[in-house]
């Protein structure tokens, strides 16, 4: 992710906060880019350097009134309209709910295990991500057949990789070292 990208990212979590707005924010931005990620013409619309910056926060600003977006994620949204930066809302708006989520002592955890786990074995997990890091944890599930089995969480940079895969691998290296 480009620093740029968590300029605007953290500025926006600044101003959401300060305002109590960030849970309507996040709602119009995802809103837009699934709009812009449904869309090809609309992508390539604003991707397009031959068609000026006023005529795409003129457009913008119809479907905004359309869509009745805040006045924070308009005004966010012709910003990013701006700087050319619309065709990167994606990145931003996940460093965004980052941010959110710092702000709010939230930990984000994605959880890939080999198959779908149960509800129970979901909040066993939960609680004890939660004990062990002393914050609010919200799990993202995945599975991957190819680890075999065990379980991989993914702390933001941080991956505690507990699967049979990385466990053969140790001592694939042991044996042949």
């Amino acid at each position: 992710m480009a620093a740029i990208d968590n300029h605007f990212a953290k500025a926006l979590v600044e101003v959401t906060f300060e305002l109590n707005q960030y849970e309507r924010v996040d709602r119009d931005l995802n809103q837009f880019n699934q709009l812009l990620q449904n869309n090809q013409e609309l992508n390539a619309f604003y991707k397009n350097p031959v068609i000026l910056v006023s005529q795409k926060k003129s457009s913008t600003s119809q479907i905004l009134s359309k869509l009745g977006f805040s006045k924070i994620s308009s005004n966010f949204l012709f910003i990013l309209v701006d700087r050319n930066r619309i065709d990167r809302l994606n990145v931003i708006l996940e460093a965004f709910r980052q941010g959110v989520r710092e702000r709010l002592g939230v930990l984000w955890v994605n959880v890939t295990t080999s198959i779908d786990i149960d509800g129970d074995t979901q909040n066993h997990l939960m609680a004890a991500l939660s004990k062990f890091s002393g914050k609010e944890v919200q799990l993202q599930f995945n599975t991957d057949p190819q680890i075999l089995g065990g379980v991989i969480a993914r702390v933001g940079d941080t991956i505690y990789d507990g699967s049979v895969r990385q466990q053969l691998q140790l001592i694939k290296d042991q044996l042949s070292s």
